[in-house]
């Protein structure tokens, strides 16, 4: 049996422009932001390379000789989000390319999106209301899956709307039981882009020990959505498979997520990687995470949280 206390500690996703993604979050979906911050900034090493980069130093042109994590620290930006208190759970990640300084923009399927639950106090229907007054783009679905699916009769349909890299989020009712002081109450699931659903419900229900939960199968034409939940039964990834017209998978790939990250992982796999490794916390972000990560069938990094 699956940990019961494997769940999700923070998403990391790549964004192509830090100020319009903060801004969105912050006004609709009401998340607090600590950044932006160069993590690059945060050694002596990197600040002496800064200086380099820029022409202020003597080691302008040793680019080459410095370490790849180095040089990607230098030319990223992050914000800390925090959906509920003091919990830091989303980190945006802007990247810029080293020879142009160019920012990389978002592309190709990777995380398609993640699940919010709601105060039970919010309101669905005044929220549609006050959305579109906001002007956002947003529609009516049933809860846990893509958004394109609507059963007339239900009480319980999500709102679902795109960040400004496309990326679906989904906006539901919380339990009678949570508390009702914040709009979100906490990121519950993440939707990865999967090639073949199941190769990715292999790896996960075998090295992280997760289990496998519902598997639409071929109930719905040209999409498949198989849950991967812990040992408690709660549900912590949606592998989304799609096929296209003419019957061939999706493949899944591209830049936009840096790595999603749970806790009560075994910590075993590697702690050099292209994730972005930082502590989910303002006040400590100098020290070292001290993470292994994994990568799953796909390519993606998964952080197994101390």
């Amino acid at each position: 049996m699956a940990p019961a206390n494997i769940r999700l500690d923070h998403i990391a996703i790549q964004v192509t422009s830090l100020e319009r993604s903060t801004r969105f979050y912050q006004d609709i979906l009401h998340i607090r932001f600590f950044g932006p911050v160069c993590p690059g900034d945060l050694s002596v090493t990197g600040r002496l390379f800064g200086k380099a980069v820029s022409g202020q130093g003597l080691f302008k042109g040793v680019i080459g000789g410095l370490s790849s994590r180095a040089i990607q620290n230098h030319y990223s930006r992050i914000a800390l989000g925090s959906t509920h208190d003091d919990r830091y759970d989303l980190l945006l990640v802007e990247q810029r390319y080293p020879k142009t300084d160019a920012t990389k923009s978002v592309d190709g399927n990777t995380i398609f999106g993640f699940s919010c639950s709601l105060s039970p106090a919010v309101d669905m229907e005044i929220l549609g209301w006050d959305l579109d007054s906001a002007g956002v783009s947003f529609r009516y679905g049933d809860p846990g899956l893509d958004g394109s699916i609507y059963t007339p009769g239900r009480s319980d349909h999500s709102i679902y709307l795109r960040d400004p890299d496309g990326r679906t989020i989904e906006l539901k009712t919380g339990q009678v039981n949570q508390a009702e002081t914040e709009f979100i109450l906490s990121i519950d699931t993440v939707t990865l882009h999967t090639t073949c659903p199941d190769t990715s419900k292999q790896f996960y229900t075998g090295k992280p020990g997760l289990e496998p939960g519902t598997d639409s199968q071929n109930q719905i034409p040209g999409k498949r959505f198989v849950w991967i939940n812990n040992g408690s039964g709660e549900k912590i990834l949606l592998l989304y498979g799609q096929t296209s017209a003419d019957g061939n998978p999706i493949v899944s790939g591209g830049y936009g997520l840096d790595h999603i990250a749970l806790q009560g992982l075994s910590e075993e796999g590697e702690a050099d990687t292209t994730a972005t490794d930082i502590l989910m916390n303002p006040e400590k972000l100098e020290q070292k995470t001290g993470s292994r990560y994994i990568r799953d069938s796909d390519g993606f990094w998964i952080e197994c949280c101390r």
